[in-house]
């Protein structure tokens, strides 16, 4: 396991296969180990490199202000990997489009999978959950932090029950120890941009691929179709029978969509 030090902090990273880069960019409740069910094909294909985002996996917070797509950024500068493909999913969608209205030489083609985005309006449903899980936090039971995420997340809710317990083991094993990293004392991310992402969707000039489940929240699935009809080069794709980690849920229909785009 690679590391580079990016302002402050080890910034652990993965990388394999040769051809155009790849960078994946994972969600805010797992870590780099996401990618794990598409990572050998994507690696057929192209020269993948993926990332844990500080506070994740096995890269520390750091005592520096930082911003994820600045980290991306310098990432990418430090592997002489520009311009690259960007696929981001969730936490990681919202650092690859700032990634991408802030430096867009540096990215080729972007797919956006069930992207957060900063500025949005969220359903009073998600801010109940977060609410119940910020009580948590404050009680330090980290293990119903990462179970409540896996709630609203994984489950999601319009399956009608539970993911598959190796999807939501999974998902706990990678979320729980990154909530030891993140309490920890250290700097925090800014989490977006300056003008915010949300009001420059039109500056966004990359080839863009919208990807969202449809078990998704409902809150996922209108922002993807807002994000579609806000750039000038997007399109909408829905996965049916998944919920917000299509690469962990569906790999090799995930496999199939992205390659398809990237490569079109």
């Amino acid at each position: 396991m690679p590391t580079l030090n990016l302002h402050g902090a080890d910034i652990a990273y993965d990388e394999a296969g040769t051809g155009h880069p790849l960078l994946l960019v994972h969600a805010g409740i797992v870590d780099r180990h996401m990618w794990d069910p598409v990572w050998e094909e994507l690696a057929k294909r192209f020269r993948v490199i993926r990332p844990d985002l500080r506070g994740f996996g096995e890269s520390p917070v750091g005592m520096e202000a930082f911003t994820n797509w600045h980290d991306l950024a310098r990432l990418l500068r430090a592997l002489d990997a520009v311009p690259a493909h960007v696929i981001g999913v969730s936490l990681g969608g919202s650092a690859s489009l700032d990634l991408t209205l802030a430096e867009p030489y540096k990215v080729e083609r972007l797919v956006l999978v069930a992207s957060g985005l900063a500025g949005w309006a969220w359903s009073d449903q998600l801010r109940a959950d977060w609410d119940a899980e910020e009580a948590a936090w404050r009680r330090g039971d980290l293990d119903e932090v990462t179970w409540a995420n896996v709630r609203t997340w994984v489950d999601g809710p319009l399956r009608g029950g539970e993911a598959p317990a190796e999807l939501r083991r999974a998902v706990f094993d990678m979320y729980r120890p990154s909530l030891e990293l993140q309490k920890a004392e250290g700097a925090t991310d800014s989490e977006s941009l300056e003008p915010r992402a949300a009001d420059r969707l039109a500056e966004v000039s990359a080839p863009t691929l919208v990807v969202v489940g449809e078990l998704d929240q409902p809150d996922m699935m209108d922002i993807g179709v807002h994000l579609a009809a806000s750039m000038p080069h997007a399109r909408l794709v829905r996965m049916p029978g998944v919920a917000h980690l299509p690469p962990m849920e569906a790999p090799d229909e995930f496999v199939r969509i992205v390659t398809e785009f990237l490569t079109s």
